[in-house]
């Protein structure tokens, strides 16, 4: 087969490929571990919550600190929900007086790469047992910073809002902890889509990737041309 028709077969191939390449899109991967808690053998207790104490593994990755809480799924016998998957913390848990309950985890870091660290709270205007405000104590390395969740007072429905800070690592590893500080309801502070994502972005931007592309094809395209043009005039 002449060198200017396989070129001319192969453009349609380039064609799909930049545009798959083009579509993918280029998102940050969560360093931790089970961010929104959808994962591990929920107990559910009947009212749609399982209560973890002090210490425990129950949540993939994560280990529960300062006292007990109480993981929940959405349409729980309570009302409150999370728009982050199906499964949701309360750090009150059971026993909705202070100290509160919190996770903590270790994640792998590069010393000298920055990072972003973020979280959401939740509240529940619906009900005064479960309203705001209420904060949380987020410790990142060996910076900790205390965030409120002031909620909407005209929205009588679950409010949540996210959360977070950059952070530079400073060794191979990384402890990331967040505890419940204080809640106005006393009976609820919601906890859910937690993330550290590396603020390096290897990944090519997808108008980056096409103009490659546009130009391996003009490429091609030329290539096609000259080998034209070279067989007419030999032809004459």
């Amino acid at each position: 087969m002449p060198t200017f028709t396989r070129l001319r077969t192969l453009i349609p191939a380039i064609f799909m490929g930049l545009a798959t390449l083009a579509a993918a899109p280029a998102h940050a991967q969560n360093l931790l571990q089970d961010g929104s808690f959808e994962l591990g053998t929920f107990a559910n207790n009947g009212t749609g919550t399982d209560s973890l104490p002090l210490g425990s593994t129950a949540l993939p990755g994560w280990t529960t600190t300062n006292a007990e809480l109480a993981w929940l799924i959405s349409g729980n016998n309570y009302g409150i929900a999370t728009p982050y998957g199906s499964y949701f913390l309360d750090l009150t848990g059971y026993h909705d007086s202070a100290p509160y309950g919190g996770v903590t985890q270790t994640i792998a870091t590069t010393a000298g790469q920055t990072y972003h660290f973020s979280f959401a709270l939740g509240v529940d205007q619906g009900d005064t047992r479960y309203s705001g405000p209420v904060s949380a104590t987020a410790t990142v390395g060996d910076v900790s910073q205390t965030f409120t969740l002031t909620p909407d007072p005209n929205n009588q429905f679950n409010q949540w809002q996210t959360f977070g800070y950059d952070f530079t690592g400073r060794d191979t590893s990384t402890d990331v902890r967040i505890v419940g500080i204080s809640t106005a309801g006393g009976q609820y502070i919601g906890l859910d889509n937690v993330s550290v994502t590396s603020n390096a972005n290897p990944v090519p931007e997808a108008s980056t990737t096409v103009s490659l592309g546009l130009l391996l094809l003009l490429g091609a395209g030329g290539l096609v041309a000259a080998k034209r043009k070279k067989a007419c005039s030999s032809a004459v």
